[in-house]
């Protein structure tokens, strides 16, 4: 009977004793690190969707000085295309020809259509809602077949050009440093006159500002 107590009390005292025991500590937990974004953020000057008026932008004066001839109207056309940031033709002054003995008088004076009084001299679209950096936008240009020209406007310029008649026609596309806008410059519907664009494209550079751009709707 003794040796079964015993036997009990020896069984029972390493139970006991582990009861006892404290546990081990936990193991130290890391702080979740931080994950950075790939992603970044580029704030566009105007956002997308919304639109700046022309008279807000641009001044016609600037375009006048540029082009070397008066400028009539400005016509604001941003209702007509919804992915530009504005978009803005301009009118050459003085009475459109009202019957073919006017017309007939500018032609022998070897006057174009497109720069009869009244007539669009050039149409200036601003796409600000849009990433552009100066890589991807020549690459973008060649792939569609286009040419770069990096000195005519004072900016590298992607230029378009497509059959008017038996002329050419021409379209200049470039970033405007200060805004980040891309600018797309083309002549009127019947100007051919390259140096018309370039005179477009060198005033639209010139007058547009970050802070005109402000009070878009």
């Amino acid at each position: 009977m003794k040796n079964r107590f015993l036997l009990v009390t020896l069984l029972l005292v390493p139970a006991l004793g582990c009861k006892g025991e404290e546990p081990p500590p936990p193991a130290e937990q890391k702080p979740a690190e931080t994950r950075r974004s790939n992603i970044e953020r580029i704030q566009m000057t105007v956002p997308y969707g919304k639109q700046a008026a022309c008279t807000d932008v641009f001044d016609p004066a600037v375009f006048s000085q540029a082009i070397g001839d008066e400028i009539r109207e400005m016509e604001d056309r941003g209702s007509s295309n919804k992915e530009a940031s504005l978009s803005c033709a301009f009118h050459r002054a003085g009475e459109p020809p009202k019957d073919d003995a006017q017309l007939r008088k500018y032609e022998q004076e070897g006057l174009k259509l497109g720069v009869l009084p009244g007539d669009e001299y050039c149409m200036v679209t601003a796409y600000c809602s849009l990433a552009a950096d100066a890589e991807s936008f020549k690459k973008q240009c060649e792939q569609r077949g286009d040419s770069m020209n990096v000195s005519a406007v004072g900016q590298p310029a992607c230029v378009h050009i497509t059959q008017r008649g038996v002329e050419n026609a021409y379209s200049y596309k470039v970033i405007d440093p200060e805004t980040r806008c891309v600018l797309e410059v083309l002549g009127g519907p019947s100007v051919t006159d390259e140096t018309l664009v370039q005179n477009c494209t060198r005033a639209a550079l010139e007058d547009i500002t970050p802070g005109e751009l402000k009070n878009f709707r």
